[in-house]
């Protein structure tokens, strides 16, 4: 009995031993809910809930400043469309970065892809406000959440007679990776 104790502790100490951080997907473990037009917006199963801080550059008159946002895309179900083609079902969003900010960002957008159409964020008709802001010990990755109420609008408006749709939800706890050009300069 006791040498059947000890190999099972041997067993157990053996994978923790293996185990690697970077493949811990207890990490990526964030929510993600939204509804479109007051319908839940299916979500891929088995997907991890990440983002990434991306740096945008400005318009070449100057008259739109570049900027650092955070982006974060969702995906729904995967299917071809009438035509043969596929499309994935998804909602992105982007918010300005500002270093542990919370409240209403500066600058935020929204697109969905749903229904087979392209729909953009009808800004004027739209809130998003972020709820937390927290970095991780590492400086290489922060967590943010958000509550998001924005008119979506097709891209293909007015002449394609889609209505506006309400696209509503809440990010939570999503694990944002800080690219090597702002981990440093930390």
């Amino acid at each position: 009995m006791k040498k059947q104790v000890i190999a099972l502790l041997l067993l157990a100490l053996t994978g923790l031993c293996f185990k690697s951080g970077d493949d811990d997907v207890s990490k990526d473990k964030g929510s993600f809910y939204a509804t479109i037009d007051g319908h839940m917006f299916r979500l891929q199963e088995n997907q991890l809930f990440r983002g990434t801080l991306i740096k945008k550059s400005g318009s070449m008159d100057g008259r739109t400043p570049g900027k650092t946002a955070i982006s974060v895309t969702i995906n729904g179900p995967t299917y071809d469309k009438s035509d043969g083609t596929s499309f994935t079902e998804n909602v992105a969003i982007e918010m300005n970065y500002v270093e542990e900010k919370t409240g209403v960002p500066d600058n935020f957008s929204a697109a969905l892809q749903f229904s087979s159409n392209d729909y953009v964020m009808v800004k004027d008709q739209s809130k998003m406000k972020i709820t937390s802001f927290t970095w991780e010990t590492d400086h290489k990755h922060f967590r943010v959440s958000a509550d998001f109420d924005c008119l979506m609008r097709s891209w293909g408006y007015p002449t394609d007679n889609k209505k506006d749709i309400a696209l509503k939800g809440r990010m939570t706890n999503i694990r944002i990776t800080v690219p090597s050009w702002l981990a440093t300069a930390k």
